[in-house]
């Protein structure tokens, strides 16, 4: 590293990079719970509050990387910038590094989860409308083919138990 003052730059950014994460965490916790409870109108909250922090963390990105690039003294990709802060041989950014990471791990475990939680739910609505439509997912589809070549499966109509 060049000088203390630019390992501070770097720790100050890696800071606020894990700032950033943590608030993501929060935002994908609230969606978590939205989905949990079933609660539309919350999840609709924590969807618009998760897409306005994904363009604001893109912007962070896009304006921080002139500084990282003039710390680090090379273009910058996560490889190098892990690589510089190993061979910096600072107890303090080995830290911040490392704190990002766990912050970042937790990020995309929850939202891992939240996927698998809204899939979850995808299909319980899909099986209702099957239902309801008279449809049997164990009962096979024809293939057919569209005017475009692409096949498509259509199920064999049963029974509805639906009045339209």
């Amino acid at each position: 590293m060049s000088n203390p003052t630019s390992a501070q730059r770097l720790l100050t950014l890696l800071e606020a990079q894990r700032q950033d994460a943590a608030h993501m965490l929060e935002v994908l916790l609230q969606e978590f719970n939205a989905l949990k409870g079933n609660d539309l109108q919350a999840f609709e909250q924590a969807m618009d509050i998760k897409l306005k922090q994904l363009g604001e963390l893109e912007q962070k990105e896009q304006s921080s990387l002139p500084e990282l690039e003039k710390i680090i003294g090379t273009p910058c990709n996560r490889q190098q910038l892990e690589a510089f802060i190993i061979n910096s041989r600072d107890a303090r950014l080995l830290a911040g590094w490392q704190s990002l990471h766990v912050t970042l791990k937790q990020c995309h475990e929850q939202n891992l989860l939240n996927q698998r939680v809204l899939a979850a739910s995808h299909a319980q609505v899909q099986q209702a409308l099957n239902l309801l439509r008279g449809e049997n997912p164990q009962v096979s589809s024809s293939v057919t083919y569209q005017d475009s070549g692409k096949s498509e499966h259509r199920p064999i109509l049963g029974q509805s138990i639906a009045i339209a």
